[in-house]
Formats: C-alpha cells, sequence, structure tokens
C-alpha cells in the first residue's frame, strides 16, 4: 500500500497531538471568570510587555554612567520605533507594579493565603518583591536627574544596613560602577528570580487549583474557557497600554547634577517620600523591608481553618486601610514643596 497523502486536516492533527489542548479541558469554579481572578493574568501580560520591550532596549542602551543618558536620548530620538518601545516599557511596569497590588489584595480578601496555600502567597509576595526592585532599577538606567537622585537615595539606605548593604554600594567593588551593576540586576538576577516565582506560583495555583468558598465549587466551566476570557482581558489591556504610550509619553530629564535635590519618584515609589519629609533618609532602610516581611506574615498570623464573615469584614477593613494610607501618602508627598534628604 502507497503513503497516506498529506492534509491540512492531518497536519493540523498531529500539531494538536503534540500541543496537547486537552490539557486546558480541567474544570475550574465558575467564579474564576469574574474580573478578579484576571488580575494575576493581566500581571503576566503587563510582564511580558515589559520584557518584550526591554529586550529591544537593552540593545540599544549603554550601561555606563558617561553613556546612559546619550544612548537613551538616541533610543528616544533616533531608534526605530525607540520611543513607543521605552514608552510601553514604562507604563507596562507601572500596569505590573499595580495589577499585582490589587491581585494581593483580592487574594488576601478571599482568603487565598491559608492552607494548603501558604507557599503560593509567598510566592506571590516575593514576585511584588522582584517587580518593586525592578521598576527601581530601571528608574536609575536613564541617569538623568530623577535616575540619579533615586540612586543616592538608595545608597544612603544601603549604607544604614551596614554590612548587608554593601552590595548596593560603590564600595562593593571598584571595577563596576554602581549603574553598570543596577543594569545587570535588572536584565539578568532579577528576570530570573522573578520567572523562578512564577513558575512556582504557576505550578501551585495547577496542583492546588484555583481557590472557591464551599458554595462556589460548582462544575461546568472548563481551564480553557477561562483561559479565552484572560486572552480577551490581556488584548483590552495591551491596547490600552499602548494608547497611554503614545499620549502621555516618559520624559526624560537633563543629565545629572550631583549635589542637588530636585525630582520627585514615579507615583509607586511616591509615597516614601511622605515618610521620608517627616523621618528622614533612613526610613527606605526600616519601613520598606517590614512592609514586605508583614505580607509574608500574614499566613502565619492566620491558620484558622475555616472563613468567617467576622473574618471577611476584618480583612476588608485592613485592605481598605492600606490603600488609603497608601494614597493620602501619595498625595501628600505629591503636595508637599522639594526637600533635601541627602545628608539629613
Amino acid at each position: 500500500m502507497g503513503a497516506i497523502p498529506d492534509s491540512p486536516k492531518r497536519r493540523a492533527w498531529r500539531l494538536r497531538d503534540r500541543l496537547a489542548p486537552a490539557a486546558l479541558e480541567y474544570e475550574v469554579p465558575p467564579v474564576a471568570t469574574r474580573l478578579p481572578y484576571f488580575l494575576g493574568a493581566l500581571t503576566l501580560t503587563s510582564i511580558v510587555l515589559a520584557a518584550a520591550t526591554g529586550i529591544y532596549l537593552s540593545q540599544l542602551y549603554q550601561p555606563s554612567p558617561i553613556g546612559a543618558h546619550g544612548s537613551v536620548v538616541h533610543i528616544v530620538e533616533r531608534a526605530p520605533m525607540g520611543d513607543l518601545a521605552r514608552n510601553l516599557h514604562w507604563w507596562a511596569a507601572n500596569a505590573a507594579v499595580f495589577s499585582v497590588l490589587f491581585h494581593l489584595s483580592w487574594v488576601f480578601y478571599r482568603g487565598s493565603y491559608r492552607a494548603p496555600r501558604e507557599l503560593t502567597w509567598w510566592a506571590g509576595v516575593g514576585m511584588l518583591g522582584c517587580l518593586f526592585l525592578l521598576f527601581f532599577t530601571g528608574t536609575t538606567l536613564p541617569n538623568d536627574q530623577e535616575g540619579y537622585e533615586a540612586l543616592a537615595h538608595q545608597v544612603a539606605a544601603a549604607e544604614r544596613w551596614g554590612a548587608l548593604g554593601v552590595l548596593l554600594t560603590d564600595e562593593f567593588t571598584p571595577s563596576a560602577p554602581l549603574l553598570t551593576r543596577f543594569y545587570a540586576l535588572h536584565v539578568s538576577a532579577l528576570p530570573l528570580v522573578l520567572m523562578a516565582l512564577l513558575a512556582l506560583h504557576l505550578y501551585l495555583i495547577r496542583y492546588l487549583g484555583i481557590h472557591a468558598h464551599p458554595g462556589e465549587r460548582r462544575e461546568g466551566v472548563t481551564f480553557r474557557h477561562h483561559l479565552q476570557r484572560i486572552g480577551a482581558y490581556s488584548a483590552w489591556l495591551s491596547a490600552g497600554l499602548v494608547a497611554l504610550a503614545v499620549v502621555f509619553p516618559r520624559g526624560l530629564g537633563h543629565p545629572a547634577v550631583p549635589g542637588v535635590e530636585v525630582t520627585k519618584p514615579p507615583l509607586p515609589f511616591l509615597w516614601i517620600v511622605a515618610i521620608e519629609n517627616r523621618l528622614g533618609i533612613g526610613v527606605l532602610a526600616i519601613v520598606v523591608p517590614l512592609a514586605f516581611v508583614a505580607l509574608l506574615l500574614v499566613p502565619l498570623a492566620d491558620r484558622r481553618g475555616t472563613d468567617s464573615r467576622r473574618g471577611r469584614r476584618m480583612r476588608v477593613a485592613l485592605i481598605a486601610a492600606g490603600w488609603t494610607i497608601l494614597a493620602a501618602l501619595t498625595i501628600a508627598a505629591w503636595l508637599a514643596p522639594q526637600q533635601q534628604h541627602l545628608g539629613m
């Protein structure tokens, strides 16, 4: 007998055999099709956009104190699609930070940090830390006035950590400038840690399932349907970020002038300025680490096996208080006159 002729239908079936789409047919709680359950996926979408644009920008950037600002000027003014890539990178980074904060708020409200999901929560908090560090290190890379002041604030905070902070100061090595080492962290170490935590997070969600309360565990919705909804929301988010990148481009300041403070940090870090204005720059070495420690302790502080209406009300109150404090500090810092923190 001769060989069976090939056809588009046979090639499609071979592709299906190799991609195993049937693996997406497992059931998930119907409640998972609601928008709050897509916040984690929207964070991932933002990360992918930031990574894709970051790869392009890294081919045009010079990670040295002397050439950094000039290379960013080249990206903005002369590189093909360079300005759009930089702006989209900026807006995607903002979206990743805020969407993961909203995601953690929702997970906290649902009580999805309890056993057996403690490690899932800790992986999420770790990803929040990585995203904050990625955002911060990226802020320093243009080596404009804002980036220079951000780096100087970080050095001042790291010096208060003693031996633990030496790695984040110029004293660690004379062979590579701190800006160059921050670039290495931004494009290698931090993304690797983020990918490892993300892989662990996704594995645990697949293994343990999407958290749902007893009355929400009904059948009939598959992950494939869930994935289709994720795709639709991700497309809308991507389109919105492109629009923001076009309409509200990221500005580039003048080359840094050492010894002065004339800028304020971007929105995700603006709240810190209000605390610095009252307590001094040393607060960076205390408040920020304590905030992450508090998040890590959440599963250990609430080890109840069942949920209650009182517990949910308490969590709502804590979430509302946290966002209110964050918003109040941000507004206070935005309205406050520029103050000198370095050397204080």
